[in-house]
């Protein structure tokens, strides 16, 4: 009884890890795949990094979580050198750019380089930190100086 417990445990777990690895293998060749184009050109305007957040009406994570982490990240990086695009689109009004980037959920936010570049998707809520050194990786490319807040 306690192996075929241990049995399903190690099965889950598994199965888990296989869907893990394949959203995050999906979703690297999707970034990868737009490396050579921008989906934004129009949208935001190239010459800066950018953060571009998608959100919805009903969501309340976009308006409770990831308004303010977005607030964070402008008053720390926006003080420095060069400054960073921070926008946000409805993502209803953008349903081909929505399909195109693989968003599946409210709040999304993108990561782009100082050409419109997509660098980073990332799906969910995500706190200032992880976009701080998103945004730093990028403009570290050009040796910009970036600072750290706490989230």
């Amino acid at each position: 009884m306690l192996v075929e417990r241990l049995l399903i445990i190690g099965v889950v777990t598994l199965a888990v890890l296989l869907v893990w690895a394949g959203v995050r293998y999906w979703q690297a060749r999707t970034v990868r795949s737009l490396a050579q184009k921008s989906p934004f050109v129009g949208l935001v305007p190239t010459g800066k990094p950018a953060v571009v957040a998608f959100t919805t009406p009903g969501c309340r994570e976009c308006h409770f979580r990831q308004a303010p982490a977005l607030a964070r990240l402008a008053g720390a990086v926006n003080d420095q050198v060069t400054q960073v695009t921070i926008c946000t689109l409805q993502a209803a009004d953008y349903p081909q750019l929505v399909t195109q980037l693989g968003i599946l959920t409210a709040p999304a936010t993108v990561v782009l380089d100082a050409r419109g570049v997509v660098r980073h998707i990332n799906l969910g809520f995500v706190d200032t930190p992880v976009l701080l050194q998103q945004v730093g990786l990028l403009t570290r490319e050009v040796g910009i100086r970036q600072t750290t807040v706490a989230g």
